[in-house]
């Protein structure tokens, strides 16, 4: 019995602690996971980026919590990421303003997006939409530029936040159009599209999930979507280029960033299961319901999309003379 007893205490003493390492790694796997939105809920960035991780949450067998920090330009929710333990437990949602146009908008910024962050994976794209408030008169292009061109005062265009793309777009598109827009930031697309429909403001540039429905709906007026092809859901919405201007297009895009330093692997399972999530059709279709693209790839994809939109919009800050507000 003696030997039985000292048998058994040896195999245990060998088995436990390689239980407890596989329960503890288990229970490593299973630890919830944060995604930083630098937007309030109900705009483009909360709907998509709930949408995906939910979907991507049930891959990973873990819950995804979606955090709305708003302010800055994207820029506090940036910092709050880049300052987080690179453990593979909190993501930046980053998008086109704190990633890309802050870089030629400020001449300092509380992090540096080339160096604070990894690509992980790309989530959507939404071409934007010009809509007018209810009452304001034009319902197409060509009426909208003869009138805010006899219009005494510059039209007052909302936007989601100083440098987002929802701003630099639409100084660009007005640009183009030999119009005159006085700029008002809002801290995201939900209150500037409700500012709109209370007529508290003119025009925007918006990204089509926080105005589609409201367009289609009849809440707000769409004049033109900013793309080269017109979207299915507003088949009657011509594109700028239709109306003679080319080269306005753009759209508000959202992915998911890991502070820099974080572990590869973690970077990897996250990119398989965003990628995952982006193939399944009732997703895909999610999407496209309110007005976006899905944009599967690597996080080598990602970044190299993050760099071509860097070439793009940033020269355009200075040509334009954009400041922030």
């Amino acid at each position: 019995m003696k030997v039985k007893r000292t048998v058994s205490r040896r195999v245990a003493a060998l088995v436990l602690p390689t239980l407890l390492l596989a329960a503890g790694a288990a229970q490593a796997q299973k630890a919830p996971i944060k995604f930083v939105v630098p937007y309030p809920a109900g705009g483009a960035a909360d709907q998509i980026t709930r949408l995906v991780a939910n979907e991507a949450a049930k891959t990973l067998g873990t819950s995804i919590v979606v955090e709305n920090k708003a302010g800055a330009a994207g820029m506090i929710a940036g910092e709050a990421v880049a300052r987080a333990q690179p453990d593979g437990t909190t993501f930046f949602v980053g998008s086109n303003a704190p990633l890309v146009i802050n870089q030629a908008l400020y001449a300092t910024m509380p992090y540096d997006p080339e160096k604070a962050f990894v690509p992980v994976a790309g989530m959507g794209k939404s071409p934007l939409l010009l809509v007018t408030r209810p009452g304001l008169g034009p319902t197409d292009v060509s009426s909208f530029i003869a009138f805010a061109k006899k219009s005494p005062a510059p039209l007052s265009m909302g936007s989601a936040s100083a440098g987002n793309i929802t701003h630099l777009a639409g100084e660009y598109a007005a640009n183009l159009m030999g119009i005159k827009v006085m700029h008002v930031p809002f801290t995201g697309s939900a209150p500037a599209i409700t500012n709109l429909m209370g007529r508290q403001i003119d025009i925007m540039f918006d990204a089509l999930p926080s105005s589609m429905q409201q367009a289609k709906a009849g809440k707000i007026v769409p004049l033109a979507i900013l793309d080269n092809v017109r979207f299915p859901a507003l088949p009657n919405v011509p594109t700028l280029k239709e109306t003679g201007f080319a080269g306005a297009e753009a759209s508000a895009w959202f992915g998911v960033m890991a502070p820099a330093r974080t572990p590869e692997a973690a970077v990897t399972t996250l990119n398989r299961a965003i990628n995952d999530a982006l193939k399944n059709p009732e997703l895909v279709e999610k999407l496209r319901g309110i007005g976006a693209q899905p944009m599967p790839g690597s996080p080598q994809d990602f970044g190299a999309f993050i760099s071509q939109e860097r070439a793009k919009w940033n020269p355009l800050v200075k040509q334009l003379g954009v400041k922030a507000d």
